[in-house]
C-alpha cells in the first residue's frame, strides 16, 4: 500500500510540472497567422501575455526585413509609438500600457509581405514594472525564442 501511494504522489507531482512546464513554454510573446504567402497583404496578431507576478508596462518590437507594416490597431490604455528609417518606413514599434499578472493582450497590425523572402523573424522584448525584461530575440527552440513567420508561394489559380 505505501509504495502504490508513493508511486502515486510521483506521478501526480510529474504530471503537474509537465503541465506548468507546458504553459509557461506555450507563454510567450507569438505572432498570428504564423504562415502566410509571399507578397500578400495580411494581418498580423501579436499576442502579449504576462508570464511574471508584476505588471508587464512596455513591448518593444523590430519588424522583420522586408515586411511592410502600414496601420495598427489601437488599444484604449495603450500608446504606440513608431521607429521609422531614414525614408520614413515604420520598422518596429513600442507599446505602452499595462498587462496585469495572468493576463494577455492582442494588438493587430496590416502589413505587406516581401515577395522573396521565406520567412519573417519578429524581435520583442517584453519590460516588467520590477525592472526586469525577457528578451524573444533568440532562435526557434531557445528559452525566448523570436516569433516566426513561414512565407510560402502563392498557390496558382486554375
Amino acid at each position: 500500500m505505501i509504495i502504490r501511494s508513493d508511486r502515486r504522489r510521483y506521478v501526480l507531482t510529474a504530471a503537474a510540472f509537465m503541465l506548468v512546464s507546458v504553459e509557461i513554454a506555450l507563454a510567450h510573446i507569438r505572432i498570428y497567422p504564423n504562415e502566410s504567402s509571399l507578397g500578400a497583404r495580411e494581418k498580423y496578431t501579436m499576442r502579449v501575455p504576462n508570464e511574471k507576478q508584476v505588471n508587464t508596462i512596455r513591448v518593444e518590437g523590430e519588424f522583420p526585413v522586408g515586411l511592410d507594416v502600414y496601420d495598427f490597431e489601437f488599444k484604449t490604455g495603450w500608446k504606440i509609438d513608431f521607429k521609422k528609417d531614414d525614408k520614413g518606413k515604420i520598422i518596429g514599434a513600442t507599446w505602452t500600457g499595462k498587462i496585469q499578472p495572468y493576463e494577455f493582450v492582442e494588438f493587430g497590425m496590416l502589413g505587406i509581405n516581401p515577395k522573396d523572402k521565406p520567412n519573417l523573424t519578429w524581435k520583442f522584448i517584453q519590460y516588467y514594472d520590477d525592472g526586469s525584461k525577457e528578451e524573444f530575440t533568440g532562435p526557434v527552440g531557445s528559452r525566448l525564442p523570436s516569433p516566426v513567420v513561414t512565407l510560402k508561394p502563392v498557390a496558382p489559380t486554375p
